[in-house]
């Protein structure tokens, strides 16, 4: 009578992982995304349950660690042998964990500029409240269009902020991150694109200290030289100077590039 009974858990769990495997396949021979968001949609569970046991213990904020481990999920889905034995489920288990584990290894080895901690932070709120609303990771073109930078930039900040060699999406090798590609997706009226945010930020850190305070106060805070002089204890015309030489620096820095 077994025979004609309910299907076993075993047997369900055969079929739900060749749906998988059909979708992973799907995604790789055809490019099909509604086959990738499915596959993201059936372990949005495993990563969410993954993620809030770590930062439950470390401390960490919860959308930061989802970052990452959205990034081991990514691994998962490019690196899964689709004729292996291995559950995807448990093998995506496993990469989202040893992101994670790597990521608590490596984390303040690697000095990150001041705008792409800003940058990230902003992809880290996006990647939270597009999870909650599409009940899945969502996809680098979808976190693209939210905060206005190419898809190609969101993977090299992945790469540069979570300390690993995320491949891109569409597969290729591991390689270090392309700060060039971290452009705006289109541009604003009264903003500057993302790349140029960059490079004045970049140019601004290669000035000293004393450069940089000056620089604030004169052109973000429109003081005048003899203001800032009695802000800093300086004289007027050292003032000056500084700000030329500043000037002089940033010209040179960031002409080239342009």
């Amino acid at each position: 009578m077994a025979r004609y009974g309910p299907r076993t858990a075993s047997a369900e769990e055969g079929q739900d992982n060749a749906r998988v495997v059909r979708l992973i396949e799907a995604y790789r021979e055809k490019e099909d995304r509604r086959a990738l968001e499915r596959v993201f949609s059936l372990h949005g569970r495993i990563l969410n349950h993954i993620v809030r046991r770590y930062s439950s213990t470390s401390g960490e904020p919860y959308e930061d660690l989802l970052q990452v481990g959205y990034v081991g999920l990514i691994k998962a889905v490019n690196g899964y042998k689709t004729g292996s034995a291995a559950k995807f489920s448990s093998y995506a288990y496993s990469m989202i964990d040893g992101e994670l584990r790597h990521h608590f290894r490596d984390t303040g080895l690697v000095k990150r500029p001041r705008w792409a901690r800003s940058l990230y932070s902003q992809v880290s709120e996006a990647t939270l409240r597009l999870t909650g609303e599409l009940g899945r990771p969502p996809l680098p073109e979808e976190l693209a269009r939210d905060v206005n930078v190419t898809p190609e930039g969101i993977v090299e900040l992945m790469k540069l902020f979570l300390d690993t060699n995320v491949s891109s999406l569409d597969g290729g090798g591991e390689e270090e991150p392309d700060l060039s590609a971290i452009k705006s997706l289109q541009y604003e009226a009264f903003s500057l694109p993302v790349e140029d945010r960059i490079l004045l930020e970049q140019s601004l850190d290669s000035l000293t200290e004393l450069q940089r305070k000056v620089v604030y106060l004169f052109f973000y805070k429109d003081l005048s030289q003899t203001e800032i002089g009695r802000k800093l204890g300086l004289p007027q015309r050292k003032v000056s100077r500084i700000i030329a030489s500043a000037t002089r620096s940033l010209r040179a820095l960031i002409s080239p590039r342009k």
